[in-house]
């Protein structure tokens, strides 16, 4: 999928793409209810699939289901991995952050403009880093 990023810390905190089947993929998740809860809930905090669940009242296949879509668009991640006393792996997750724009039109457009946007009015994060020449 072509797209630009700019990565700071070994994290991807800038994701540009042009409408396509790839970037369908990322607004459906982003459209679902219970997918935009899961992100609200892990912006405050990490937490596990079952306190998800327990905290959104979804069962566990629903919230799964979600999780692995999240996982997929790259919007959270698992922070680490905890052994349950009954020696279960389980895994905490937590939202990644990122600022995803979506472009209609060209695929090759010249998207310098939006990384000088970015820079004169976002977080520290972005300023000083290099406008990636090509797409990956």
């Amino acid at each position: 999928m072509p797209e630009a990023r700019v990565e700071s810390q070994d994290e991807e905190k800038l994701l540009i793409l042009p409408l396509s089947a790839d970037s369908r993929k990322i607004v459906r998740v982003l459209s679902n209810e219970t997918s935009t809860e899961i992100l609200n809930l892990l912006e405050r905090r990490s937490m596990s699939a079952g306190d998800l669940a327990d905290e959104l009242e979804v069962r566990l296949n629903t919230l799964k289901y979600n999780l692995d879509s999240l996982l997929e668009a790259g919007l959270i991640r698992v922070r680490q991995v905890k052994w349950s006393r009954k020696g279960r792996e389980i895994k905490v997750y937590e939202a990644v952050e990122k600022v995803i724009i979506l472009l209609p039109g060209k695929k090759n457009q010249d998207f310098s403009f939006i990384f000088t946007a970015l820079r004169q009015h976002s977080p520290e994060s972005f300023r000083g880093k290099e406008v990636p020449g090509e797409f990956i």
